[in-house]
């Protein structure tokens, strides 16, 4: 494992030795504009092995790429309007665009769902880099799952292991970063875009509770149904849970469903768009509709579930990435009491709800 001090006179010789190491199937470890990010070469099967090693634990969570622009990405996505939007007014920064991908990269980069995410980075070392080897790299940052986000090589070196620190070939060390948060993500699959990193979906007056264990979320989802124990089974009441991948959204829906009393095991709805389940709450009947947006290419795409009926009594709602249908949704939501949760990943098993609960006067 090399170690280069960056200073503004040595870029090409570090660019150089970064080539070299990528070329081989080794990682990087790199400054961005956010925090230190770990680089692969994304179309290096054996070099994105050997970065989900590195990362640990992650789930089939898909992994961002770096690219030097638009000409570059389209070789390994489809950019639709939406997307150029960004690309010609936000880019270069800290935006990941995901959208359909084109299937060239190596297996495991791309998301089950077949979308990529990624990042023009604002970082003119990151991105010399990037034209001299003319291959997209891996754009996550270099902690492993669940770590510290290292703005710092000590970050990184206090929170691997020795086996983990054995994959890096090359460390690029510009000293300590500015923190900052990480990179906005945004769906622009379809025509409206949608803001996905957790964290985006603004909750005026929300509330937070901690969790730190999967038995701290269930007393959490307890607690909360009690908030409105008198609604449920007599006007709808609608769950808008937005959250990255893993973060817990389909938990918190099989906590809820215990709740509910519904006696069949809940599983994720994405390929089906929308699952029932028959229940029953202080002796009332309630039916819970568990919907993924997720692969929505359209918010219309809500009307095959009929929602001038769908959000109504006695259904229970929960509708995972609420972001991509929620303006669309707004509407048919007046007399039912919405509860708008963003989970926020904290650990491997702790998660941050903030949430807020609003009700309309008309029962």
């Amino acid at each position: 494992m090399r170690r280069i001090r960056l200073t503004q006179e040595n870029h090409q010789e570090v660019i150089e030795s970064a080539i070299q190491v990528l070329k081989s199937g080794d990682l990087i470890i790199y400054p961005t504009e956010t925090c230190y990010g770990v680089g692969a070469d994304a179309t290096h099967e054996k070099a994105i092995a050997k970065l989900l090693a590195y990362k640990t634990k992650r789930n089939d969570k898909p992994i961002s790429v770096a690219v030097t622009d638009a000409k570059m990405a389209s070789k390994y996505i489809h950019i639709n309007s939406t997307a150029r939007n960004i690309y010609d007014n936000f880019l270069p920064g800290p935006i990941t665009v995901v959208s359909r991908s084109k299937g060239k990269l190596a297996k495991g980069v791309e998301s089950i769902m077949g979308t990529q995410g990624i990042r023009i980075p604002d970082y003119p070392l990151v991105l010399e880099l990037l034209k001299q080897y003319k291959k997209p790299i891996t754009s996550t940052s270099a902690n492993a799952s669940y770590k510290k986000t290292p703005y710092t090589i000590a970050d990184i070196l206090r929170n691997t292991t020795k086996k983990q620190q054995s994959m890096i070939g090359l460390i690029i060390d510009a000293g300590r970063l500015p923190k900052r948060k990480p990179s906005t993500v945004v769906d622009a699959t379809n025509d409206t875009l949608a803001i996905v990193r957790e964290g985006s979906m603004q909750l005026k007056g929300s509330h937070i509770f901690n969790a730190y264990s999967l038995d701290d979320t269930q007393r959490f989802v307890k607690t909360l149904t009690t908030k409105f124990k008198n609604d449920i089974g007599k006007r709808g009441v609608v769950f808008l849970l937005q959250g990255n991948l893993g973060a817990g959204k389909t938990h918190f829906t099989k906590f809820l469903a215990t709740e509910l009393g519904v006696k069949h095991t809940v599983v994720s709805p994405t390929f089906l768009i929308c699952r029932e389940y028959p229940g029953k709450f202080n002796r009332r009947k309630v039916m819970l509709q568990h919907i993924d947006t997720y692969r929505f290419y359209d918010a219309k795409e809500m009307d095959e579930l009929h929602p001038t009926t769908l959000f109504q009594a006695p259904n229970v709602v929960v509708i995972e990435w609420a972001n991509k249908v929620h303006d669309y949704i707004t509407r048919f939501l007046r007399n039912a009491v919405v509860v708008k949760i963003v989970i926020t990943v904290t650990g491997e098993h702790a998660r941050s709800f903030a949430y807020s609960i609003h009700t309309s006067k008309k029962a």
